[in-house]
């Protein structure tokens, strides 16, 4: 039997992870960091994040099963005391550390938020993994550790290329702790998660949602303020003001589950694995398939610079966004390609799947905006 010391079970990844790996290891134990809060426990959060990731699958009577494998300490990685932690009888005889917890903005940080919570609980998880004497450490990271890298972005130690936002450094810093700790490790870097792969569904959706989420407003708003019926095609004169690219990595949650799963189950031998897939789309592709889910006319993505009002909201809600948006990285795949093969990786991104993926985003989570579910209906 293995016991995983884990945090971010209650996180996209996180709870996609525990599901898989109880699959293939029915065995497996899992204590999980987590935090209360709202009038409910820890444990209630755990138990609602793993419920609602079995009924995602389509498997709500494995949640019985599931929560039977859960123990849980309240604490955070940032408020933790690893001394603490460590002498908690839950914790004892765990053999791995499962590290997934995150704060994913993109934006600035001006409170430091985001790199107390990537990098010092990262301090904090690996104080806990040496008092523990677990025998490894396996660490969610990010694929855009790469930064402002142009070219190809190996599984390997990160270089240091610049970065779009804290977020990015924080990651590439947190990852240095992990290579330089002395203890056996694994990381594992997913690009940008969205929808599986045979719906487009997800569960939780995160960051590029953003981008069709305020476009549906920002058509919805001027409708109304013009008068005129918003299930008609509408001319926006959206602007991105950023240059295009032909590699945006979209990766599907079934896909970084499944990866994930997989690659823990090898042996530890301080491996990188970049969890993107190998099917980039492109800006145009991406911008002809939010152009006909939402009905609007093409957006023009270019570096112009535009000083209207739509320009100044766009910048302001979406501006973090931009850079990946116009990334010019491309991420190896050699170690995911020796450890899963070339099948798993025989999945397409295409219009026709981007489309998909924002319909059932739309039908989903706004069924009730009676303009939207007529313009997804007629795709």
């Amino acid at each position: 039997m293995t016991k995983i010391f884990m945090t971010g079970v209650t996180g996209l990844v996180g709870s996609a992870f525990v599901t898989a790996l109880l699959r293939d290891c029915p065995d497996t134990q899992f204590v999980c960091l987590a935090r209360g809060g709202k009038n409910r426990t820890a444990m209630d959060r755990v138990g609602e994040a793993l419920r609602s990731q079995c009924e995602f699958e389509g498997t709500p009577e494995r949640f019985d099963e599931i929560i039977a494998h859960i123990s849980v300490v309240d604490s955070d990685v940032v408020t933790m005391d690893p001394a603490v932690i460590a002498a908690d009888p839950a914790a004892a005889g765990s053999d791995v550390i499962f590290h997934c917890a995150a704060d994913v903005n993109l934006g600035k940080d001006p409170t430091g938020k985001t790199f107390r919570i990537n990098y010092e609980g990262t301090v904090h998880m690996l104080e806990l993994a040496k008092l523990l004497k677990v025998k490894a450490f396996h660490y969610v990271s990010t694929a855009y550790v790469a930064g402002c890298k142009k070219g190809v972005s190996m599984e390997a130690e990160a270089e240091d290329s610049g970065f779009n936002n804290p977020y990015e450094e924080s990651k590439f810093k947190a990852e240095k702790l992990v290579r330089r700790s002395g203890i056996p490790f694994t990381i594992y870097r997913p690009a940008i998660i969205t929808g599986r792969r045979s719906d487009g569904r997800i569960r939780r959706p995160l960051a590029f949602y953003r981008i069709i989420e305020f476009l549906a407003k920002m058509k919805s708003h001027h409708c109304k303020k013009a008068g005129i019926d918003p299930t008609g095609m509408v001319d926006l004169k959206i602007h991105f003001e950023t240059l295009p690219s032909e590699r945006i990595y979209f990766v599907p949650i079934d896909y970084v589950q499944y990866a994930i799963a997989k690659c823990f189950q090898l042996p530890v031998e301080n491996g990188t694995y970049h969890v993107t897939g190998d099917s980039p789309v492109s800006t145009m592709m991406l911008d002809e398939a939010v152009c006909k889910t939402l009905n609007i006319a093409m957006m023009d993505v270019s570096i112009r610079k535009e000083n209207n009002e739509t320009a100044k909201l766009m910048e302001r809600f979406l501006g973090d966004l931009y850079p990946y948006y116009s990334a010019d990285v491309i991420f190896s795949q050699d170690n995911v390609r020796r450890a899963l093969g070339d099948a798993a990786l025989a999945w397409k991104y295409g219009s026709k799947e981007l489309e998909i993926m924002m319909k059932n985003y739309f039908v989903d989570f706004y069924p009730d905006v009676e303009w939207i579910q007529k313009v997804i209906g007629n795709l």
